[in-house]
């Protein structure tokens, strides 16, 4: 595989050439407007340069702290979406049914038992 250099910088050369030949011709026609003095009759006229006299007081602006989930809220989502993906997959005839949750898994999770309100 060979490469043709010398057409590639022929071509660089040419198209360099011609955006000197662009530039050369702006540079003459914004010296030829500066040269005339032309004005605008609509033009709006320029306005001073005030930004450095007027400067507004800076107000810090109070950023709120990131919300966090508390580790127990986590872990319940988790187990929602666990629960959720099993129940699908049990609709789907993919998976059996889990038996109910023992006694001491719900001791473990910390989940009260119900209790009877007193009248």
């Amino acid at each position: 595989m060979t490469i043709d250099l010398d057409s590639s910088l022929r071509a660089l050369h040419a198209k360099r050439t011609e955006l000197l030949n662009q530039v050369d011709a702006i540079d003459t026609a914004l010296a030829a407007l500066a040269s005339a003095d032309i004005r605008v009759v609509n033009a709006p006229e320029p306005q001073p340069e005030a930004a450095d006299d007027v400067t507004s007081p800076v107000v810090p602006t109070r950023v709120k702290a990131r919300r966090v989930l508390s580790d127990e809220h986590r872990q319940a989502l988790l187990d929602g979406r666990r629960m959720a993906r099993h129940r699908r997959a049990i609709d789907e005839g993919r998976a059996r049914e889990l038996l109910a949750p023992s006694r001491a898994s719900l001791e473990a999770a910390g989940l009260p038992r119900l209790v009877k309100r007193a009248k």
